[in-house]
């Protein structure tokens, strides 16, 4: 019978992945300031780019919830705008948020103009797939569906990348590869993506970007949506 334990050349295979994943120098990347509470922690929801956050969520230490590259944060949520899948001449809000499907996360998208018919699966790629190729499908594009889901999800912007491993316990990831970001340094190309909160001026969410919960909450992120995009009307989330 086949021993389980780890042989001693695998034993030395897996250190080194894990060594690996610790000591990678990556380059510093430059982001806006992001405004923050007394104790530091990012304001809620703020936005960025397209992508408004509305929480970071927690991270997992369980296998899957990470990857070399991306974290995948329990509870985690932001909305973006993009091409409805129903109405050929209009868009609509998506709501993407992270779940814990056990033995690794689950990808949520609610559409704001279909909220009866959350697209869910086991990779954000997986997820956004699906809403890319009925969009293409009503529009009669012969477009590649294919699409990075991190991406779409807001994983791979930098400010986002940023707040995400400032949470608890992203330090001690195994395979993670620790990314650098400076606050405020100087741009590259001339602009950055600026941070702006998504609540009227003096209504802010002091939330604990570091133990996200809805109890942390004083508005609801639809105030968020109707803030930034008046001429849709999002159900109540």
């Amino acid at each position: 019978m086949l021993s389980s334990r780890p042989t001693k050349v695998r034993r030395r295979a897996i250190g080194a992945k894990h060594l690996k994943a610790k000591t990678i120098i990556t380059k510093a990347y430059s982001i806006p300031l992001v405004s923050r509470d007394n104790q530091g922690c990012p304001l809620l929801p703020f936005t960025v780019g397209i992508m408004t956050v509305n929480r970071l969520g927690e991270v997992c230490m369980r296998e899957h919830f990470h990857t070399e590259r991306y974290i995948f944060p329990v509870g985690y949520e932001v909305t973006r705008k993009y091409s409805s899948t129903v109405d050929p001449t209009a868009d609509a809000i998506y709501t993407c948020s992270i779940l814990d499907g056990g033995d690794g996360p689950k990808f949520k998208i609610v559409a704001s103009d279909v909220p009866d018919r959350p697209q869910i699966a086991a990779t954000a790629t997986g997820a956004w797939c699906t809403i890319v190729k009925q969009v293409n499908t009503i529009r009669n594009r012969k477009h590649s569906n294919a699409v990075s889901g991190p991406d779409f999800f807001g994983l791979g912007q930098n400010t986002i990348r940023h707040l995400i491993q400032e949470l608890p316990n992203a330090d001690h990831l195994r395979d993670y590869i620790w990314q650098n970001f400076v606050e405020g340094g100087p741009s590259i190309g001339g602009s950055h993506a600026v941070v702006v909160s998504a609540l009227p001026q003096g209504q802010y969410n002091v939330a604990d970007g570091r133990a996200d919960d809805s109890s942390s909450y004083r508005h609801s992120p639809t105030s968020a949506i109707a803030t930034f995009f008046p001429h849709l009307n999002p159900p109540t989330l």
